[in-house]
């Protein structure tokens, strides 16, 4: 099964020896709300900067904890939203079974291409 968020964020604040109340000042959140968030009591996800804080915090991954948050980065809601043509081509994507790290690699082989 899938690594929940607030599972994620414990045990990386876990492998990093921190308290629940030190992460927190440092993220600036309170320590209630940390804990919510680890608990999966919290319904809400937590906002962008919130989640980046914790990132950069735990050495961990920005944009897999938005994923396990739930949520889209707004930089990347910004670009699906700008493009008219994005829908359509993440949509064409996804039937084709192709995966991120495919699209990323695909497009990689085309930079080298050009050169």
């Amino acid at each position: 099964m899938k690594e929940r968020l607030g599972e994620r964020i414990r045990r990386k604040r876990a492998e990093q020896k921190l308290g629940l109340r030190e992460t927190a000042t440092k993220v600036g959140i309170s320590p209630t709300y940390l804990s919510r968030i680890e608990t999966m009591d919290e319904k809400t996800p937590p906002a962008e900067d919130v989640i980046q804080k914790l990132a950069t915090l735990l050495n961990d991954d920005f944009d897999e904890l938005m994923q396990l948050a739930g949520r889209v980065p707004e930089d990347v809601e910004k670009v699906i939203k700008g493009d008219p043509g994005m829908p359509a081509f993440l949509r064409s994507a996804k039937e084709q079974n192709y995966s991120g790290d495919d699209l990323m690699k695909l497009l990689e082989a085309q930079k080298k291409g050009k050169r």
